[in-house]
């Protein structure tokens, strides 16, 4: 305190004024902060509330130093700083652009940041152990600047770093984006690039815990006996644990029967009916003839009341090709992890007409390429066959997890602002999103029945590599 006395910008009222002035521009916010009469006691004020928000003090030496630069008295305080104020995590921009984002956040989803929610990121990012939380939940900026100082933790991940990251896998859209941008910045400089996998791995498992789903999956293998019949079975899935076993037959069934097995599981069988979560996908397995099937557009009448299977839950077909040949599992695998720890960092192939890339060079630009999670075509693969379309067999084969395409064809830059729209949404909520586009499809198709909106033509292949039918699962030792 008295070394900060000996500067005149700080001992003079006006000069003063305007250095708390010039510091919250620096920190991008207003500082909390109580002046008083006594000069002597407004400088205690003014360096209270420094010291509650990291990188404040630092901040304000920045700003007396503009007038004091070269001093004596200037160089003895930066030398008392430098030794008792360890240095801090953020430069001022980043805090800034933090400051910005999450004032993004809060005005798109204020739900995010509602205090109960702050306390719990809290606590889950510090661990039972951490040190309590010496600030208002409501004060979203003292939460941060606590998170701040607590720089070290088990798994070498900055706590602010992870709250961040937490809040990044909860949003989606734009926001979500950026939020993951400026994480992903800030590991960079910190050195921490390899830490922020397993990182974001974790917050979208948190963030998947917080919103639990069951899976209904069922599967049409193709009777080799007699062509044009299929062997259903069907699963119950929640997330996280084994599958159940809800249908298996053995008697080969015409694909036009699907509408009754599907009404019957989702209406009458009681594990579905009584699934321990609300949520529910409809996963349908299907041969590669078969993936282009408008299983959304599916029509079922549950107690007289006709309506698409795709407005009432997501639904995305998977390849039983790929799940029964072991060859494609590992870049399978490869693709979805890298979704799996980068949800935000997707790209997508585009493909806007037939025959744009060989066979060969499709596969070798989503195999080289570890973010190429994702082939959208604005047209539809071909039968599989000797004349089919090589798009569809190489992006299962080089591992793509997503696969959209329009099933009767659209306008290339149309259906890229389109699909992009929907990927701004975040990756790994597709299945959801495509479930929002249908809906609204549905209304557009009421104002005007000629209409062509993308909800109503749209396939999505949504492959997820970690959760697969039981048969498919390797078999582990016993426990």
């Amino acid at each position: 305190m008295k070394a900060l006395w000996r500067l005149e910008a700080i001992r003079k009222r006006n000069a003063r004024d305007l250095c708390v002035s010039l510091l919250e521009r620096q920190l991008g916010h207003p500082l909390p902060l109580t002046r008083d009469d006594s000069d002597i006691n407004d400088v205690w004020q003014l360096v209270d509330s420094c010291l509650s928000y990291a990188g404040a003090f630092h901040a304000l030496m920045t700003v007396v130093e503009e007038f004091h630069r070269g001093s004596i008295p200037m160089e003895e305080l930066r030398n008392l700083v430098d030794e008792l104020l360890p240095e801090p995590l953020l430069h001022p921009r980043e805090r800034r652009e933090l400051d910005g984002l999450l004032r993004t956040l809060a005005a798109r989803a204020p739900e995010l940041v509602a205090p109960d929610v702050i306390r719990a990121l809290y606590w889950e990012v510090t661990g039972p152990s951490g040190p309590a939380l010496n600030a208002d939940p409501d004060d979203l900026r003292g939460v941060l600047a606590r998170l701040e100082d607590l720089t070290v933790s088990v798994d070498s991940v900055p706590p602010l770093l992870a709250f961040v990251e937490e809040l990044a896998a909860s949003a989606n859209g734009r926001p979500a984006v950026d939020l993951q941008s400026w994480a992903g910045g800030l590991a960079h400089r910190l050195g921490l690039a390899r830490s922020l996998p397993a990182a974001r791995r974790r917050a979208a498992q948190a963030s998947q815990r917080r919103q639990p789903r069951s899976y209904l999956i069922i599967e049409f293998r193709p009777d080799g006996a007699v062509p044009d019949r299929y062997l259903t079975s069907a699963w119950l899935q929640v997330e996280g644990e084994h599958g159940l076993m809800l249908h298996c037959d053995d008697d080969p069934l015409p694909f036009d029967r699907l509408p009754v097995l599907v009404k019957e599981l989702l209406s009458e069988n009681q594990q579905v009916v009584n699934r321990p979560t609300p949520e529910l996908t409809l996963e349908f397995v299907l041969p590669v003839d078969l993936l282009g099937t408008p299983l959304d557009q599916l029509r079922i009448t549950v107690d007289g009341l006709e309506r698409r299977l795709g407005i009432e839950h997501p639904v995305v077909v998977r390849s039983l090709d790929r799940m029964r040949r072991q060859a494609y599992h590992h870049p399978w695998r490869r693709k979805w992890h890298w979704l799996r720890d980068n949800p935000r960092g997707a790209k997508v192939c585009w493909v806007t007409q037939p025959g744009q890339y060989g066979g060969e060079s499709l596969y070798n630009m989503l195999l080289s390429e570890p973010s190429s999670v994702c082939l959208a075509m604005a047209f539809p693969p071909r039968p599989d066959g000797p004349d089919s379309s090589d798009e569809l067999r190489a992006a299962l084969q080089a591992g793509a997890p997503i696969v959209a395409w329009c099933r009767r064809g659209r306008d290339p830059g149309r259906f890229v602002q389109e699909f992009q729209d929907l990927l701004d949404m975040g990756a790994l909520a597709l299945p959801d999103t495509v479930l929002t586009l249908r809906r609204q499809a549905l209304r557009a198709l009421d104002e005007d029945p000629g209409g062509d909106h993308l909800g109503l033509e749209l396939t999505l292949i949504f492959d997820d590599a970690d959760r697969l039918p039981e048969p498919y699962v390797r078999l582990k030792a016993p426990a």
